[in-house]
């Protein structure tokens, strides 16, 4: 692998809060929402009202595994797209909400005209989707993967080729997301980092197992995330003594 520039399937794992998306066009089947930045702000920043927030992502919920289920949505998505010349991004992966967990598929929602052929294309594949049914908002924990494209930016930082406000930061050991959650919410409250959403990701690049955290901003000062990657990695030797930098 070329570590000045190299492109890789992610996983990205995180928290959030999700609820019923509220829609009768898409056939009964259960649709959640949430803000994709939901930790964008510290706690004493966060803003008075989720409406300020411009765009959200959807979920649309698997009833039941799947074989090569993330495979199968990436290369039918990926025709349809060519297809009829669609705009969706398209990532797949699972939600963990109500302690069960269900394969989904995540879509933005600036793309819900184009929902319906996307899902009659998955029901041809024979994956069967939950239906509707009221809930309250709850916390998920979402893994979804998406290929990016990489380019080094500095010592153990990344950005990403087609997204000047996401950033990577290599991190020296794998950490749960309870973990992780506890190391962002610590550095926002007690450092002058405020306005970024952190995901957890790992990558699999051939023989390479990569632990980084994703970082998007769009008040990113690329000369400023050394100092942010010190703070991650002081925080996780906190928590993780045997953990060493690399």
């Amino acid at each position: 692998m070329n570590d000045e520039k190299f492109d890789c399937q992610v996983c990205f794992s995180k928290k959030l809060m999700v609820a019923r998306f509220p829609s009768e066009e898409h056939e009964g089947i259960m649709i959640l929402e949430s803000s994709p930045f939901p930790s964008y702000y510290s706690v004493s920043g966060f803003p008075n009202s989720l409406k300020s927030v411009k765009d959200h992502h959807l979920y649309l919920i698997v009833k039941k595994p799947f074989p090569c289920f993330q495979d199968r949505v990436f290369r039918y998505s990926f025709k349809l797209k060519e297809k009829m010349g669609f705009t969706f991004h398209v990532s797949p992966g699972q939600i963990t909400f109500q302690n069960e967990t269900f394969p989904m598929v995540r879509v933005r929602t600036d793309e819900t005209s184009q929902l319906n052929p996307l899902i009659d294309t998955y029901r041809a594949l024979g994956i069967q989707f939950m239906k509707d049914r009221k809930i309250q908002p709850y916390e998920a924990t979402v893994q979804f993967k998406r290929y990016t494209k990489f380019e080094k930016v500095g010592d153990e930082v990344y950005k990403d080729r087609e997204n000047p406000n996401r950033h990577f930061i290599k991190i020296p050991v794998d950490i749960d997301i309870d973990a992780f959650d506890k190391i962002i919410f610590d550095i926002k409250n007690n450092c002058d980092f405020h306005m970024f959403d952190a995901s957890l990701v790992y990558l699999n690049c051939g023989d390479n197992f990569i632990d980084m955290v994703s970082i998007y901003s769009d008040h990113c000062d690329e000369n400023r995330l050394p100092e942010l990657h010190k703070s991650l990695i002081e925080e996780i030797k906190r928590l993780k003594p045997n953990a060493s930098g690399r």
